[in-house]
């Protein structure tokens, strides 16, 4: 209701500057004009005609319009009454200066447009305050105190009208742009990146032949073992130092072909080219086991930082059930990431709180379970939680933790940019999901719930 008051407050205020105005029949139906045509004619340049004829139309006036370019804070003539469209090599008059208010100059009363500074404005304007062009007004007689202030007004629909309309174009272009950007990086990253799936094979055949060659030499060292120790010792030192060397390419061929299915698979997912077209995160969804599909290979993958970090790591799944029980219907690739932007973050903000037995201990401990009837009779829900020690996160910051942008007012030396949990957040509401946090005792807990 205090939305309605509010609008209910500013029509009847809108009503009585109306009224004081005083405007003459001529100059409404000058404004009522402008606002038809306004809407009538989708194309910038067709609008900036239109700014420019209905006072030469109604009133007699010769207009022109000129706009101030972003990125060069200078002044461009647009269009004018007398000759229409301009062209790229128009000169700017030299007393059509930026400015924040209006003035006189001879016949001319000079009118700065201003647009809406808003966050999806950001182009429109960088030096300029919210100034987005110039109106000039010229005819032979003086203008009276009336019509300059009719003027005034006009130029404020036309402000109104173009930042519409050019923030409306901009946003097309931008749009254009993301799709094409999106149809390179299918074409230009995503499908070569298939290729190192022939690369891995490759390699991994190479290595399995290197283990034979090692078996053979072993074995030619059994036979040179009695006819020449020295000998056979050198050799089995070289030998042993291959073994090494072979199972450390194993191991980074392994933990480098393991980021490669992550990486593709988060790739595929996250730059769909569906997602663009429709504006909203389109799910490929296939019955996945949570716990054996989704949420181990993520903890695989931070094995390595959560050790390096000195984070003891515990994870579970409740119920006694088995892994494959625990079945979702998701687009696994995106909740893949849902899965890693928790681990992400108990990694970068874990700090040492006592465990239960009171011993002071970095930890993060996962765990899902089954909550029947969760989203209704008959409709079950799977939990996934993630629990990381330090200082609880309360109040406030709770409630907005998952806002975009938001970040902690809690002292915390972590950068970021306040967008990992609010992703987690989209994706599980797109899934049918919800999301939270609960402050514990020495940590935090992130969840969310999604039909089973």
């Amino acid at each position: 209701m205090d939305n309605f008051d509010a609008i209910l407050n500013r029509v009847k205020e809108k009503q009585q500057d109306y009224a004081s105005y005083d405007f003459t029949k001529l100059e409404m139906a000058a404004l009522n004009t402008f606002f038809d045509l306004a809407q009538e004619y989708d194309d910038l340049k067709n609008l900036y005609l239109v700014c420019v004829t209905v006072p030469h139309v109604f009133m007699d006036i010769e207009s022109t319009l000129y706009l101030i370019d972003p990125k060069t804070q200078t002044i461009v003539p647009a269009a004018s009454s007398r000759n229409g469209l301009a062209a790229r090599q128009d000169d700017c008059p030299p007393f059509i200066k930026i400015t924040d208010t209006a003035y006189q100059h001879d016949s001319s009363y000079v009118v700065p447009i201003h647009g809406k500074r808003t966050p999806t404005s950001r182009l429109l304007f960088h030096g300029t305050g919210n100034l987005i062009g110039i109106f000039e007004a010229a005819r032979d007689t003086e203008f009276s105190e009336m019509e300059r202030f009719f003027i005034q007004k006009y130029v404020n629909r036309v402000g109104y009208n173009l930042y519409n309309k050019t923030l409306a174009e901009q946003n097309i272009q931008h749009l254009k742009f993301i799709n094409n950007l999106v149809a390179d990086i299918e074409h230009n990253v995503i499908v070569p990146n298939l290729r190192y799936k022939v690369y891995f094979r490759q390699i991994r055949r190479y290595l399995t032949a290197n283990k034979g060659i090692e078996n053979e030499l072993e074995g030619l060292m059994e036979a040179l073992k009695s006819q020449d120790r020295d000998l056979y010792a050198k050799l089995s030192a070289i030998v042993e130092g291959m073994e090494v060397i072979n199972r450390n390419i194993f191991d980074h061929q392994e933990k480098i072909e393991r980021h490669y299915k992550n990486t593709s698979l988060f790739l595929e997912s996250l730059f769909r080219p569906d997602h663009f077209v429709f504006g909203e995160y389109i799910l490929k969804k296939r019955p996945w086991s949570l716990w054996k599909d989704i949420v181990l290979p993520q903890l695989d993958r931070y094995a390595d930082r959560f050790s390096k970090q000195g984070i003891k790591v515990t994870h579970t799944i409740a119920d006694e059930k088995a892994q494959d029980d625990v079945s979702v219907k998701v687009d696994k690739g995106l909740l893949a990431q849902v899965v890693a932007n928790l681990l992400s973050n108990a990694a970068k903000y874990a700090e040492p709180a006592p465990n239960p037995s009171g011993r002071m201990e970095k930890r993060v401990d996962c765990r899902a379970r089954v909550l029947e009837n969760f989203f209704g009779q008959g409709h079950h829900g799977v939990r996934f939680q993630v629990f990381s020690s330090g200082d609880p996160i309360m109040n406030e910051d709770s409630e907005r933790v998952f806002d975009e942008g938001y970040r902690l007012t809690q002292n915390n030396p972590v950068s970021g940019k306040g967008h990992g949990l609010h992703f987690v957040k989209n994706v599980v509401e797109v899934h049918g999901g919800i999301v939270g946090h609960k402050a514990k005792d020495n940590g935090n807990e992130f969840y969310f719930v999604i039909p089973a």
